[in-house]
């Protein structure tokens, strides 16, 4: 069976990855560091980190361009790639340190949203600590993904369990910490494969949670084909399907987090619980002033509405007004409900709305992380106080997804929201007076400052089905 699903280079690892094996299980960190097989982790590190030849598979600089040059953000697979990824990057460390029982150990952060103490020694014998912004992560954490209403698993479906997980906390976990971590070199770091194995536990624990939630069937086209790593490096989708059945390991806990960490403020007894990134927004933050960018074709299939130019981001939320005619926002009306329809001057059928953020810049000082940016969408609602909008979290960024972008797509720049769902039941003159607002999340220490500029913010439609 095994052979069937996995293929690698004969010369990548010097592993036998088809023998028998029994169920491995991988431990949280406090745990881990209690074993013997804590100092074969570490001497496993340090020699790959000494190891200069990038083309080595024994060198730390291999991996990282494994996860540099083709791992998927944003799209189908993300979880079930760095699955299979921490597969192979766990077989190559036991084989380094001739440790056949080594295992990736977890950072479970929903219990201590701190770097474990091991990752911020700067000793320069420590193979495990990184130049880092942030060593907490406890404003990156929410419970969105353990809600019982997020009950589909792919990228694409509504209430999907996959992009929420990456949109948050994975995202924010990478934009808080900095520095490599919020690039695509993350794997760097070495916390990043703590971050990445926790990431794959809670993938378990939605899949055990059970209730309404569901996978794709392993018989569904969804798990053909094959992830690749590299030339020499590949896996079947299909195996990456669980971990115990072709993989061979699990973890010591697969249950959801029961709440939020506590975070400390001010007088020592008092703590409060982090707010969730899916709660409605408090308070609307000021709108600023930007010059209107009016509608117009944007695309062959996609048309601007509305929006607003050269918005500046720095460590302060800000809202952004995207007037819309009462024309144009009666079509966005029915394509919420369900309707193609076609705007002035155009033959297009639309069939989707969503938020673009254009043309996109960072400064180096906003590179480095520290922080990122929820968004939220406000639509005037008659059920509210009067002038008070309804607001919508549509998803985050930060330097990480801008820094991803700039590696993936050169020099222009665009983040794309869907937002259909988000503009139902709303009438044409409430849409036409939309705004966006960023809200600014900060790490205990993060920049301050001009940080990131959009050359455009708009509403456009789509003849895409989805976003």
């Amino acid at each position: 069976m095994r052979s069937s699903v996995l293929a690698f280079g004969a010369s990548s690892l010097p592993l036998d990855l088809f023998a028998a094996t029994t169920l491995t299980v991988r431990p949280e960190w406090q745990s881990f560091t209690t074993t013997t097989h804590y100092d074969a982790l570490l001497n496993a590190i340090t020699t790959m980190k000494s190891n200069t030849n990038s083309a080595d598979p024994n060198s730390w600089s291999y991996w990282m361009n494994i996860h540099l040059n083709n791992c998927p953000h944003g799209v189908p697979y993300f979880l079930a790639w760095h699955r299979g990824y921490l597969y192979y990057f766990e077989r190559q460390l036991r084989a380094i340190s001739n440790d056949s029982q080594l295992v990736l150990p977890y950072w479970d952060y929903y219990s201590n949203a701190t770097l474990p103490p091991e990752f911020t020694n700067s000793s320069s014998t420590n193979p495990l600590y990184a130049s880092r912004v942030n060593t907490n992560v406890r404003q990156a954490l929410t419970m969105a993904p353990f809600s019982s209403k997020i009950t589909n698993f792919p990228r694409g479906m509504s209430n999907a369990y996959e992009p929420t997980f990456e949109d948050a906390p994975h995202n924010p976990i990478h934009n808080l910490i900095g520095n490599v971590m919020a690039t695509m070199q993350s794997p760097l770091d070495p916390i990043f494969w703590l971050h990445h194995a926790n990431v794959d536990r809670l993938w378990v624990a939605w899949v055990r949670a059970g209730g309404k939630r569901r996978m794709p069937s392993l018989t569904n086209s969804y798990w053909s084909g094959t992830h690749v790593y590299n030339s020499s490096l590949s896996i079947a989708r299909s195996a990456t399907y669980d971990t115990r059945t072709n993989l061979g390991y699990s973890y010591y806990n697969e249950s959801f987090p029961a709440s939020l960490p506590l975070a400390k403020i001010g007088d020592p007894h008092i703590h409060r619980v982090q707010a969730t990134s899916n709660d409605l927004l408090g308070s609307i933050p000021p709108v600023g002033s930007f010059r209107i960018a009016g509608p117009r074709q944007t695309s062959s299939q996609t048309y601007s509405v509305g929006g607003a130019l050269n918005v500046g981001l720095s460590e302060r939320s800000v809202s952004v007004q995207l007037p819309v005619s009462a024309e144009n926002a009666g079509v966005l009306a029915k394509i919420a409900a369900g309707q193609a329809a076609s705007l002035a001057g155009t033959s297009n059928a639309y069939r989707s709305v969503r938020l673009v953020l254009d043309n996109i810049q960072i400064s180096e000082l906003g590179k480095q992380g520290g922080y990122f940016y929820q968004l939220y969408l406000n639509i005037p609602s008659a059920g509210l106080t009067p002038g008070q909008p309804g607001s919508v979290y549509i998803g985050s960024f930060g330097p990480f997804e801008i820094n991803a972008a700039m590696h993936h797509g050169g020099d222009h720049i665009q983040l794309k929201y869907g937002i259909t769902p988000a503009l139902l039941g709303a009438s044409a003159r409430a849409l036409g007076m939309m705004s966006v607002s960023f809200v600014r999340v900060s790490g205990d220490h993060s920049p301050a400052g001009g940080l990131i500029g959009l050359g455009e913010v708009r509403v456009e439609a789509s003849t895409e089905d989805s976003n």
